[in-house]
């Protein structure tokens, strides 16, 4: 457990600052786009983020698996799978420019949510080099990384809308602070003297696409999950309210780092782990399920107290989605210990058909529930509707592991 917090506060570390410095960068935004233009930024946001899920096809959880069972084949599957990513990026994007140009009649939109989505090609580059330090178990490098990138970001950002370029600016300074997360990792990988050249096996393309498969599916359900509410905003009920919305979505995902850098560290060790003593898998559960807990509950109250406050005095143009920031905060201690059940399920094969079948439940329920009640109620029902799947996916996957491996060991 002390490997464990050690390496997640290095990446807990540098997003708490980085989450900091992009607080404040949505605050800028929200004020200098409008709310309108906040709400096209934002459904671009979420194309590219749902567009990453499927660029991302799993191989990150392979990669990271793989590695850590042997080291010395770091740089044969590192170049095997970065070939494979960035040939299956560049078809998803080709294919999803061309529905998309056909598709949607906004013009203007389909041109901020395609050069948007553009940040995918660099984006799986770093994110695959990210999964080897995650597997050495040295994510001071990927702390470092997301860092620079976050700060490139946020300058590009101040720069360019300063400027008067509006949403393109900030997209293209969501594009460039990509680069330099890839540029960075790839500095850091040669100093760690793991970015060696390496020949292709392109017998490892059919392992790696068959054991990504699973974790794939669940990397495109679950931001297909945390992201269609934007998307689905921004077509039935337009711009201004998916801006209130995004301002208070924003702040809600600024919290998922907590967990998300909590089950980086943890998933190669239960990865390892599954293979010893069921008592010990137990025992990190629990644990795990604690912190996050605890963590959850602190975070809500400053969510439901402090944030409203510092929307009223930054942002008056947006009083209208302390609502719905209030409403979302209540999903924050799901999403925190629903962190660690994710990790224990996914670090092994043995429950990827579960998790599966689970997670296409939590996503029709969302996306139904969504289809039905924005059109009538617009981002309040978003906002329920999103805390409501945060418990339903935590009940049911607590129920899964409860089964499957708390009661047998």
């Amino acid at each position: 457990m002390k490997a464990i917090l050690t390496q997640g506060f290095y990446v807990f570390f540098a997003q708490s600052i980085t989450r900091v410095i992009g607080f404040f960068y949505v605050i800028f935004l929200a004020r200098n786009l409008g709310v309108s233009d906040f709400g096209l930024f934002s459904v671009a946001l979420a194309y590219f983020s749902i567009i990453s899920g499927f660029a991302d096809f799993g191989f990150n959880r392979f990669l990271t698996r793989e590695i850590a069972k042997d080291k010395l084949k770091a740089p044969e599957i590192l170049w095997t799978v970065t070939l494979l990513r960035l040939s299956l990026t560049s078809v998803l994007f080709a294919v999803f420019s061309l529905v998309l140009y056909v598709q949607d009649p906004d013009k203007v939109r389909v041109s901020l949510i395609l050069l948007a989505t553009l940040a995918i090609l660099p984006q799986a580059v770093a994110l695959t080099l990210d999964a080897v330090f995650a597997a050495f178990q040295k994510l001071q490098f990927s702390a470092v990384a997301l860092f620079i990138s976050s700060i490139s970001t946020v300058i590009a950002g101040f720069f360019l809308i300063s400027r008067g370029f509006g949403t393109m600016g900030a997209v293209n300074a969501l594009i460039f602070g990509q680069f330099v997360y890839m540029i960075a990792l790839i500095l850091f990988l040669i100093k760690y003297k793991v970015f060696n050249f390496s020949k292709v096996n392109f017998t490892q393309v059919k392992d790696a696409i068959k054991g990504s498969l699973p974790y794939g599916l669940l990397s495109v359900l679950g931001l297909v999950y945390f992201r269609i509410d934007t998307v689905l905003l921004s077509y039935l009920r337009g711009n201004f309210e998916t801006g209130l919305y995004g301002v208070g979505f924003r702040f809600l995902e600024a919290a998922t780092f907590v967990p998300a850098a909590f089950s980086l560290a943890l998933f190669p060790v239960l990865a390892r782990m599954h293979e010893g003593a069921g008592g010990d898998l137990r025992k990190i559960y629990f644990k795990s399920f604690k912190i996050m807990l605890l963590i959850g509950v602190f975070a809500v109250l400053g969510y439901f107290l402090v944030l409203p406050r510092i929307i009223e005095t930054l942002l008056p143009n947006y009083s209208q989605s302390i609502p719905v920031i209030k409403i979302l905060s209540l999903a924050i201690p799901f999403m925190f210990i629903h962190a660690p059940a994710v990790s224990l399920l996914l670090s092994t094969d043995k429950y990827l058909k579960d998790v599966l079948i689970l997670s296409v439940l939590a996503v029709s329920f969302n996306i139904i529930a969504n289809l039905i009640f924005i059109p009538k109620y617009g981002l309040f029902a978003a906002a329920y509707v999103t805390v409501l799947s945060e418990i339903l996916s935590f009940v049911v996957f607590f129920l899964l592991i409860k089964k499957r491996i708390l009661d047998k060991t």
